[in-house]
């Protein structure tokens, strides 16, 4: 013991003896690549621009001038000359679902979310004449705004006749809803004797107390999904790499993949210890029974965790869902939605949790450090869920895993200033800050006022709350395409043009705001934050370059930036051709 003691003392001496001369070393060696003469926009560091940069063993080793950096060049060392382009750090995504968005791309039987009942019944027409004998017809994205007219008989009989007699699932644009024929009603085993499951609302006709075919939150379709065939995974494979080059190509470097089954944390790692996935991925572990009722969920799989860790993939967070959607009526509000038939006068909305527990659950994943996503639409599960951390923080002490409210739509003024006070991440998602079909269907059950407040941005930042940036990709817009949320977080205004009018424009941003909730905000969210999200020395080389700079042109053409080049660990992952 005692020779073990003097050795340790020798080799830590030793070692602050040969620290300075590694280090030197380190310095002295050339750049592997150098990226030059560029408006390079590094969001954190000594300053926001700088003219160049160099990159060794995946990692920026020096941020500055020209002539600085030209100083760190070696006879092997790639020269990219940005010809005064802007280049910036990748964009960190902190709420997608890249694999169902890949695989509806190439698999579905996709169409628009704006199409209106009659051109969603003709797409399934035409992709049912195509399908093979057995097969069934799913597909995506009907708008919320259509649910009035999905739940009735006549809309079922319509999409039975459309379906030439297979069975037909489609989702909604939230990914919260489905809407199913009578064959895979009848596969499922759902009839008017069916009640609703605990979190699900499966519709039924007043009149004869039929099903629709609506069903409403993840727990009333689930019958419905176990008889999909599943998904093989050679195709989940080819989706695994789709998606990865869709959100290279947009820019994004690092994402959080906002609900993860055992099944997807398979195919994410089988990648990642192939191949290599082409960016950070997060993942988020499911708490909800599965559509394969031999996977792993909530504290079960989170105790499997380390079996998926990669280089690249890290299984780090969990996912609750604590409501539904405004649309469907399913989130849960501190004032009541507008009167209806269905719920009366005086209905708030009912949270999948009582606080208790919320808090249960949640100090378990807290206890083990992991961070959870909770998802939380209406301003009274934002509530429950600060209540429930604010419990879990007395519990297990400060300051604990960061956690997320994810979407955090509807927030209470009063509770503002708690996100910053709880560490608590705002993860703001999908982009509907401004005008959307998401928001016009809101408006239908909250009404215009309430529905305009949506996203008090501006007022999370001044509160002093981490706000982080999320596509939802493939809810709510069937893009992961960043720019369109940055532009909207300035305009409060649709880019597309395609709705008129600003959403709460008072909750605007400024444009260097909007791009850090997209880069270094995300990724400290994401736990990622001293790896990557800005361009400085030690971290990742992660980095994109753009055909225009952000910060020339006027902002209502931010959206129309196109991503040439986008890096991950030094390495070129897309390049425009």
């Amino acid at each position: 013991m005692e020779r073990n003691k003097h050795g340790g003392r020798l080799a830590a001496a030793l070692a602050g003896l040969l620290l300075p001369w590694v280090l030197a070393a380190a310095q002295a060696a050339p750049a592997e690549l150098i990226v030059r003469n560029g408006s390079i926009y590094t969001v954190q560091g000594k300053t926001a621009w700088a003219e160049a940069f160099a990159v060794r063993d995946g990692r920026y080793v020096a941020v500055g001038s020209n002539a600085e950096i030209a100083k760190l060049a070696g006879p092997q060392t790639r020269v990219i000359d940005l010809q005064s382009a802007m280049a910036m750090p990748g964009i960190n995504d902190v709420h997608s679902h890249p694999l169902d968005g890949a695989y509806e791309d190439l698999y579905a039987c996709n169409f628009p979310p704006f199409s209106t009942l009659q051109q969603v019944l003709a797409r399934v027409a035409d992709c049912a004449a195509k399908a093979e004998p057995g097969d069934w017809v799913v597909g995506a994205a009907w708008s919320s705004t259509l649910m009035g007219e999905i739940a009735t008989p006549a809309a079922l009989a319509a999409l039975d006749r459309a379906s030439g007699g297979h069975p037909v699932l489609l989702r909604d644009e939230t990914f919260h809803n489905r809407w199913a024929n009578s064959e895979a009603m009848k596969r499922a085993g759902i009839s008017a004797a069916s009640a609703d499951p605990a979190g699900g609302i499966i519709v039924k006709d007043p009149a004869s107390g039929q099903p629709t075919g609506l069903f409403k939150e993840f727990p009333a379709f689930l019958a419905l999904e176990r008889q999909v065939p599943p998904r093989t995974q050679a195709r989940q494979l080819a989706a695994a790499k789709a998606a990865g080059a869709t959100l290279n190509a947009v820019g994004i470097t690092g994402v959080q993949d906002a609900f993860s089954s055992e099944g997807t944390l398979r195919i994410w790692s089988q990648v990642d210890r192939g191949p290599g996935l082409p960016l950070h991925m997060v993942a988020s572990l499911s708490t909800m029974p599965s559509a394969d009722p031999a996977e792993h969920t909530g504290l079960a799989l989170a105790d499997l965790r380390e079996n998926y860790r990669g280089p690249n993939l890290k299984p780090d967070f969990a996912k609750i869902f604590l409501d539904g959607i405004p649309p469907a009526r399913t989130a849960e509000f501190l004032q009541p939605y507008l009167p209806d038939a269905e719920h009366g006068a005086h209905f708030h909305g009912k949270s999948n949790y009582t606080r208790a527990q919320l808090v249960e659950l949640l100090s378990e994943f807290d206890k083990r450090g992991i961070p959870v996503k909770l998802h939380a639409t209406g301003d009274g599960s934002v509530r429950l869920a600060l209540d429930a951390i604010a419990e879990v923080r007395k519990r297990n002490g400060m300051p604990g895993a960061r956690h997320q409210v994810a979407h955090a739509s509807f927030i209470a003024d009063s509770d503002l200033a708690r996100f910053r006070q709880l560490g608590v991440t705002a993860d703001i998602s999908p982009m509907i800050w401004y005008p959307t079909g998401i928001g016009m269907a809101t408006a239908m059950a909250i009404g215009r006022e309430r529905a305009a407040h949506i996203f008090p941005i501006l007022d999370l930042t001044r509160a002093g709350a981490l706000v982080a940036g999320g596509s939802d990709w493939p809810a709510g817009q069937p893009t992961p395409n960043p720019w369109m949320g940055i532009e909207g977080l300035v305009t409060r205004r649709d880019p597309a043009g395609a709705i008129p009018g600003a959403l709460w424009p008072e909750q605007a941003v400024d444009l260097a705001t909007a791009l850090r909730i997209y880069t270094l905000n995300s990724a400290e969210a994401m736990g990622l934050g001293a790896e990557t999200g800005s361009i400085e020395v030690g971290k990742s080389a992660d980095f994109i370059v753009l055909d225009k700079n952000l910060f020339k042109i006027p902002v209502t053409q931010v959206h129309t930036a196109t991503v040439q080049q986008t890096y991950f660990r030094g390495r070129q992952v897309f390049h425009k051709d």
